[in-house]
């Protein structure tokens, strides 16, 4: 299966619809107990036109999978990220975000992955670019609007700061072009609420009503929700274990963006802290950078090893998806 995904042709990414569909099925047949969590204002306007559990939103979960994973193999192609030239960054992607059941639905967070990828790609455009006013903008802006999706993004304001002192030189101006650019959808969204006398509306459905201090949803109640915690905590282990292999025969520019990745990490981990009933769907703000890194190995491994290991997983997968139904 893997195999059919080492290829250097980007448009190949369209068969990771059948990838996605093998994963994700079982949201159709086994349906776990889910309720969005954390949603902003964004997101519950989407709910609003397709719902939340409906065969409609399902389907688009599925659809921006494929978006997601097809900018994410841009991502890595466009900057050289791997050795070699292949959709494994898409494929892991895929994997990581159907890997839970709490994953299988049209999550805030899976909704926000779509602008922050975007983001990121601006933000990398940005290396030795002398012209890129527009793209300290577009990051900053796309940023924030992933943030109305599911405002825990905003903490990604750290990874956009952290990205330009790694690959520009200090420029106050710059750092206010990410300010800005962040502001502009939350000023804009705001706007329209106080034109209709519902500014309190915004604020508290937007802002204050997603902060709290290690506040979680439905606590840990069950060893599977240990298990949940355990499965990304060892692959988040394993990507910064690796982090020499991910680095090792780069040039500058690709060493200093793969580590811009390990800061959405940081990111993700110190949004959690001030989330307010925090559920296991903010494990996909990991996503995007995960699926990188475990491209990267798998691109090193043995074909052989790869094949079996990938395997391995995805059969993690679905018994993990169907373990509830079944027992």
């Amino acid at each position: 299966m893997l195999t059919f995904f080492r290829t250097n042709q980007i448009f190949s990414s369209i068969f990771l619809i059948f990838y996605i569909a093998l994963l994700r099925f079982s949201v159709f047949l086994a349906p776990f107990k889910w309720n969005p969590s954390g949603q902003g204002i964004f997101s519950e306007w989407v709910y609003g036109w397709v719902g939340s559990q409906d065969a409609g939103s399902h389907l688009l979960a599925m659809v921006l999978l494929l978006v997601q994973g097809f900018l994410l193999n841009v991502l890595t192609i466009n900057n050289r990220l791997s050795n070699e030239v292949n959709l494994f960054p898409g494929v892991f992607y895929v994997l990581f975000c159907s890997l839970l059941p709490d994953f299988l639905y049209l999550s805030p967070v899976l909704m926000g992955n779509t602008f922050f990828i975007l983001a990121l790609l601006n933000l990398f455009d940005t290396y030795k670019n002398p012209a890129c006013a527009d793209k300290i903008f577009n990051a900053g802006f796309l940023t924030g609007v992933a943030s109305l999706f599911y405002f825990p993004f905003v903490f990604f304001f750290i990874v956009l700061m952290a990205g330009l002192n790694i690959l520009r030189a200090f420029n106050i101006q710059e750092r206010l072009m990410v300010v800005i650019g962040m502001f502009v959808p939350f000023f804009l969204t705001g706007l329209y609420f106080f034109w209709f006398d519902k500014l309190d509306f915004f604020w508290q459905h937007q802002v204050a009503g997603n902060v709290a201090f290690l506040s979680f949803g439905a606590g840990l109640i069950g060893w599977e929700h240990y298990l949940k915690i355990f499965i990304f905590a060892l692959a988040m282990l394993y990507a910064v274990v690796n982090n020499n292999d991910y680095l090792i025969k780069k040039n500058i520019q690709v060493q200093k963006k793969i580590s811009i990745l390990f800061w959405v990490l940081v990111a993700a981990g110190m949004a959690a802290i001030f989330q307010a009933g925090l559920t296991f769907e903010h494990l996909l703000m990991l996503a995007p950078s995960l699926g990188v890194f475990f491209g990267l190995s798998f691109t090193a491994m043995r074909p052989q090893w790869a094949e079996s290991i990938h395997f391995l997983m995805v059969v993690g997968a679905l018994t993990l998806q169907f373990f509830p139904w079944l027992f």
